[in-house]
């Protein structure tokens, strides 16, 4: 296996995945470079976070997490809401194009005609759309881990990778999720669409869950959001169940997806 397809999909879309790596590294250089001044002069903002419902704070900050210690500070700027969002784009749009953008762009029988079984070509297809997001983690626990202790931020080399492997499975759920709609219609618009939804509805039910007591114990068993740890994962860690589950449901996704497109007839 020459895993052909997956070096194809890769540098079909590596200006893309070039971008989006070059633009996170320098998101959380900024980060960085900018928690000295934070730690001097933020007392302020701690004290605004500590007003916050106990709920909401502990959505954006985690649970008992200092914001001007290194792992609260990176957690709550950038593992809160823009580093998950940005792979959950990046794994959105790839995963919606990997197949049905070979459709409309007309080189499916192109792709077809080659000896490689349509299971197998799905495969390897869906890896090379999603493996860019963990190459974009690895470059960024690099750069934290060189440049982050020049400027104060030190934070634990495992945890720091756990938690950056943790939000790209979550960004490779959502990138699955896109592939199976896609690959099952034809249409990338449409996989994207239903996967941006999802994520949506995900997304809310983890906020609502952390605000409304009753329903906290079903948002923190369903939402993805939850299941990696949030704001707070450089302290508390991810949980065990949650490390679980974004290790499963892409390969769920994935298997369902293979059977979807290989029983569509591609000639209507």
């Amino acid at each position: 296996m020459h895993l052909d397809v997956v070096r194809r999909e890769m540098a079909d879309h590596r200006r893309s995945s070039i971008a989006c790596a070059v633009g996170a590294v320098l998101l959380v250089m900024l980060y960085i470079f900018f928690f000295p001044t934070i730690k001097t002069s933020g007392a302020s903002v701690q004290q605004l976070l500590n007003s916050m419902p106990k709920g909401l704070r502990a959505t954006f900050m985690g649970q008992g997490v200092n914001y001007l210690s290194p792992p609260g500070y990176l957690g709550t700027e950038f593992f809160s809401a823009l580093l998950p969002v940005l792979l959950m784009v990046m794994g959105i749009l790839a995963g919606g194009r990997a197949l049905a953008g070979e459709e409309q762009n007309g080189t499916i029988d192109l792709v077809l005609s080659t000896p490689i079984p349509r299971r197998r070509l799905a495969a390897e297809k869906a890896v090379g759309a999603l493996l860019p997001l963990f190459l974009v983690v690895a470059a960024l626990w690099v750069v934290i881990m060189v440049i982050g202790p020049t400027q104060q931020v030190k934070v634990s080399a495992g945890a720091l990778a756990v938690a950056l492997v943790a939000v790209a499975l979550l960004g490779s759920t959502f990138g699955m999720l896109a592939f199976l709609v896609a690959s099952a219609t034809g249409s990338a618009g449409l996989g994207g669409g239903v996967a941006a939804a999802v994520a949506v509805v995900m997304y809310a039910l983890n906020l609502f869950g952390a605000l409304v007591t009753g329903v906290t114990g079903f948002a923190n068993a369903v939402s993805p959001f939850h299941w990696d740890g949030g704001a707070g994962v450089l302290v508390n860690g991810v949980p065990g169940f949650g490390i679980l589950l974004l290790v499963v449901c892409p390969i769920v996704l994935l298997g369902l997806s293979l059977v979807a497109y290989d029983r569509r007839d591609l000639t209507a």
